[in-house]
């Protein structure tokens, strides 16, 4: 054999035929296995990465090329706003970890490795003998390095020197320590500037309103960005708590992650007083966080402080620092909002990291691995409220988009949020939650109001909450409470682009389609990542007979059962009753299959003008428990059927007569 082979970007490998053949042998092997096999993406990016290494192709393995093959970003994508790639990456190390810790005595003769900081996989061989077999030199820029106690050899693209990796285990020691005197020289400095322009010219102006910027991972290992990215959503969350501040949420603050805007910029564009900043350095069992906290108005600190913790009771410092950073605005705290902030016990720190690492996918609204994440940490600590919470949502997120069946998603969201709230009360995801199954679940309208209501009184600061709302308002017929409550969510996070697809639906579903359109066609102008707005314009356009246009912008919206129906009735109201009878033909396939696909059944038999046929999917809805039935009151394209005495005993069976 001659094992040599790629590592670094742009250089080429040796690899003999038959360790090709190896390595795709063991490539399938790993998919095949159960550490794998529930993941489907993380298993297209492994054999993704894999191919292009084998073929030669490293230039490929680029995070924004990465980023454009697989999963359809545009190649000049924003790779520091938008972080898929690394998230996938991260995906694919641990489960490579856990892997070979189940099968630690593979007879494969490879081993694979992602290397930190790069996606071009390395390949480990051991000769069959034990020890490392003669092969032909590989190019000068490539080397392959054998260890003469364990037989392997191992293919790397960068030059290896013995004196130089000392040289740099030193350094990066040195690095790391550097980092930390950083760390607690920035909070001093930023202690003493504080205190000394407090005495010097008197207290600032109130501060009401409050970005937490995307704490910096010290470490100097990308692996640890999610767990940088972790404890800033955890401090966003908590800070919201505080009821006299806005903060602004997660989406919004994390599109400044690595931006070179100055203070007063971001806090122009967002609308705030103050910023908060700061870095986590984590080393072993113990983690330091630096956190300052500026007048953006005039980039001038205010408060500085260095917490240091060891991982299990890692949680309790965001507490800390919302509480201090309350005090220091003069925000009146009161005793419930001060037991909210220091309720937080120790989290079991393994469990801890599959909750973060879990957080990241359900960002890239990847539910389904995610909750394998969040599954493993409620294993490890059954106590962990947060997992549990987070679990309730995934499970919604897949019912209300129809990626699993209705009445088991919403049911498994009810179950994981009652543990939540069970084991702490004071979580407001986990009541916005629970309302979300009082509607989809239960049809039980004034048990949502309540926990909503309780939702928004734990961290009035939540975008998603007062979206939530938003939604439960305008099923429930009062379109301009739900339009102010979506306000609300758009004003704390403002460069969201699903914020605003939100506040366009909401529009749609009050009638107010050239609102809805307008809303579509100001966010398409703005530099933020953006949601298919197809289905909404489409929709729009079809409740104004611009069904040409509706028919075009459906067509681009994926072939989901939501899409599907609507493009089905667009395509009978306009008179194509044989395309609107074919998409009725693959939706009841679907129903077959997925058990999705009633309602939108419906639609098209409403847009044919045959209410026999629709009334009867609709009652086949009602038993299946669809979540489209949570719009009866105001879908546009029911309106063909609002007259119809069958149509208010529907309205009344779903609860929403009153």
């Amino acid at each position: 054999m001659s094992p040599a082979g790629p590592s670094s970007l742009g250089e080429p490998r040796v690899l003999a035929p038959e360790q090709i053949s190896l390595v795709r042998e063991h490539l399938e092997s790993i998919l095949a296995s159960h550490v794998f096999a529930g993941s489907r993406r993380t298993q297209d990016f492994l054999r993704l990465i894999v191919g292009h290494a084998l073929d030669g192709d490293v230039d490929n393995l680029r995070e924004r090329m990465i980023g454009a093959e697989m999963f359809g970003r545009p190649v000049g994508y924003d790779t520091g706003s938008d972080s898929v790639v690394r998230v996938r990456a991260s995906e694919v190390r641990k489960r490579l970890a856990q892997y070979y810790s189940e099968t630690s005595k593979d007879k494969s003769g490879v081993r694979f490795e992602l290397p930190s900081g790069s996606y071009v996989p390395r390949f480990h061989f051991e000769s069959p003998e034990g020890s490392a077999t003669a092969a032909a030199p590989p190019p000068d820029h490539s080397t392959t390095t054998h260890d003469p106690q364990t037989g392997s050899a191992t293919v790397a693209g960068v030059q290896s020197h013995p004196v130089r990796s000392r040289f740099r285990r030193l350094l990066s020691a040195r690095s790391a320590a550097i980092a930390v005197l950083s760390i607690c020289l920035i909070a001093l400095a930023g202690y003493w500037g504080a205190k000394k322009w407090m005495n010097g010219s008197g207290s600032p102006k109130e501060i009401h309103s409050i970005a937490i910027l995307p704490l910096e991972n010290l470490s100097g290992s990308p692996d640890q960005n999610y767990f940088a990215d972790g404890m800033t959503e955890e401090l966003i969350n908590d800070l919201g708590q505080v009821s006299t501040l806005r903060v602004i949420s997660l989406t919004s603050s994390m599109s400044y992650k690595g931006t070179k805007k100055t203070l007063p910029e971001i806090a122009h564009e967002l609308s705030v007083d103050g910023v908060v900043e700061g870095g986590v350095l984590r080393e072993g069992n113990q983690v330091r966080v630096s956190v300052q906290l500026i007048d953006a108005r005039n980039d001038r600190p205010i408060w500085a402080h260095t917490y240091i913790r060891d991982l299990s009771g890692v949680s309790s410092w965001q507490g800390e620092v919302a509480q201090a950073i309350a005090d220091e605005v003069s925000s009146d705290v009161t005793p419930q909002q001060q037991a909210q902030l220091t309720r937080k016990s120790s989290v079991d720190p393994a469990a801890q990291d599959d909750y973060l690492h879990g957080l990241l996918l359900r960002e890239a609204d990847d539910c389904k691995d995610a909750i394998d994440d969040f599954d493993r940490a409620i294993e490890k600590d059954p106590s962990y409220a947060q997992a549990h919470s987070a679990l309730a949502s995934c499970y919604g997120m897949l019912g209300e988009s129809g990626r699993m069946p209705y009445e088991q998603a919403f049911s498994l969201q009810k179950t994981e949020a009652l543990k939540a709230i069970a084991l702490d009360d004071y979580l407001s995801e986990a009541h916005a939650e629970l309302a979300n199954t009082a509607m989809t679940l239960d049809w039980d309208w004034p048990v949502a109001e309540a926990e909503f209501q309780r939702a928004l009184a734990l961290n009035p600061s939540s975008a998603t909450n007062h979206e939530k709302y938003a939604f439960y308002l305008v099923r429930t017929g009062h379109p301009n409470e739900a339009l102010g409550e979506i306000q609300r969510s758009v004003d704390l996070d403002p460069l969201s682009g699903s914020t605003f697809h939100a506040e366009g639906f909401v529009y749609y579903f009050s009638h107010q389609y050239d609102r809805a359109l307008d809303v579509a066609r100001t966010v398409r102008g703005l530099k933020i990542n953006l949601s298919d707005w197809n289905l909404l314009t489409g929709a729009s356009y079809a409740e104004k007979g611009m069904y040409s246009d509706a028919i075009s912008a459906f067509l681009k919206s994926g072939n989901g059962a939501y899409p599907m129906g609507h493009l089905g009735n667009a395509y009978a109201r306009a008179g194509r009753r044989q395309a609107a009878q074919g998409l009725i033909t693959q939706l009841e396939e679907d129903v077959r299959k997925q058990g999705v696909g009633r309602y939108e059944i419906a639609l098209i038999y409403a847009g044919l003008g045959d209410s026999r046929d629709a009334f009867k999917w609709l009652d086949d809805a009602y038993r299946a428990h669809d979540v489209g039935l949570v719009y009866l009151k105001v879908d546009p394209c029911l309106d063909s059927l609002r007259a119809d005495p069958r149509f208010e005993d529907l309205v009344r069976r779903v609860s929403l007569a009153r």
